[in-house]
């Protein structure tokens, strides 16, 4: 009988390795500079060597991991230049992200961007860094969804998680936290607003502060 559906695709093992491992570089719990030994991950993970070593090299690939010849497999460590070049890229995507999602801007948009300031509102209250961190990385992922170009969308997946480890660097205080959250609005008040100046004059300042933030930290971590 054909009931006209796709057929479900069940993630491969080499799959559900490769997401463990960029979740928790993501999360911060691998830390950069952090050696991953394949034996190691072949333990904990109960697997055997080849999809944890595809899945390292596919990291390698992304960006998230570096291959040391000699010495092994490490979570990508940024420089203050990285920093700064990254943040740079971010400016200009975003930017141009901020203008197309108004330019294309739909009352459809409007209840998922009311969603995600009520959830930036309820993790900023209730103090949660780490569950704030993924819906401000949502808020901006979704700036280039309102774009359509998928692209665009290749080349942003590929470079965002390079500082995701840093976000909650970047709010490390309360003052920036609830400047964040600030900023956050600003940004969603101007796309419904359909106001570019406003959307993009709080987000450039977003952008800013969290860069200044993370090379702040960079440069104590130096010292």
């Amino acid at each position: 009988m054909n009931l006209g559906t796709e057929p479900i695709k069940l993630p491969t093992i080499k799959e559900q390795v490769y997401e463990i491992i960029k979740e928790n570089i993501i999360s911060g719990k691998l830390k950069p500079g952090e050696w991953l030994q394949e034996s190691k991950l072949v333990d904990s993970l109960n697997v055997s060597r080849s999809p944890v070593r595809e899945a390292l090299k596919q990291l390698v690939g992304e960006g998230l991991l570096e291959n040391i010849p000699n010495k092994g497999v490490f979570v990508k460590t940024l420089s203050i230049k990285d920093i700064y070049n990254i943040f740079e890229f971010r400016e200009v995507m975003e930017k141009y992200a901020i203008k197309k999602s108004i330019d294309v801007f739909t009352e459809d948009y409007i209840e998922a961007l009311d969603e995600i300031s009520l959830n930036l509102k309820e993790a900023f209250e209730k103090g949660d860094l780490n569950e704030y961190t993924k819906i401000d990385t949502k808020l901006h992922y979704f700036l280039f969804e309102m774009c359509d170009n998928e692209m665009i969308n290749d080349v942003v997946n590929n470079v965002f998680p390079l500082l995701q480890s840093f976000r909650i660097i970047s709010l490390n205080s309360k003052s920036r936290f609830e400047e964040s959250l600030e900023e956050h609005n600003g940004l969603i008040e101007g796309i419904k607003e359909r106001n570019f100046d406003k959307a993009w004059g709080y987000n450039k300042v977003h952008l800013r502060l969290a860069r200044d933030e993370i090379i702040k930290h960079l440069q104590s971590f130096e010292k």
